[in-house]
């Protein structure tokens, strides 16, 4: 089984030199919002890597590499978070990227569809059941 995945969801991978292979050679499991959110130092992807590898990831040594180097690189203790469309995305990956419940990200899912496109934090806010303190650490992660 593999690790990593191409499906995109709102939630992206960074943009950058190997990002590509990344998604290609992972695409057969699950979803990006399982990683995407981790932090870990070069070592730690290193390992996580080889795991995958020994599980059934496909690839040759330099696709390996520049995947390794791709995590280490993008998605290392010191890179910022990814950034969260709370238009676009489902809740499952809300539940991720925001760091909430998937059911408080259903509330947000279920109230852009009554209401329309979110266009300001204080429109997120205004969802039933939403914890202002948990929007509000992640509001420079967020998109509209």
């Amino acid at each position: 089984m593999n690790f990593f995945c191409a499906a995109l969801f709102a939630i992206t991978l960074p943009e950058a030199p190997g990002k590509a292979t990344t998604e290609k050679l992972c695409s057969a499991c699950h979803g990006v919002n399982t990683f995407v959110n981790r932090r870990e130092t070069k070592e730690a992807w290193t390992e996580l890597v080889e795991d995958m590898l020994r599980r059934g990831l496909e690839g040759d040594d330099a696709e390996i590499s520049e995947i390794t180097n791709y995590l280490a690189t993008n998605l290392s203790k010191d890179a910022p978070s990814p950034r969260v469309n709370v238009n676009q995305t489902n809740a499952r990956d809300l539940a991720t990227g925001l760091g909430i419940t998937e059911n408080k990200a259903r509330l947000i899912v279920k109230h852009r569809e009554t209401n329309g496109n979110f266009k300001t934090i204080d429109d997120l806010l205004k969802v039933p059941g939403i914890n202002m303190r948990a929007v509000e650490s992640k509001r420079a992660q967020i998109d509209f």
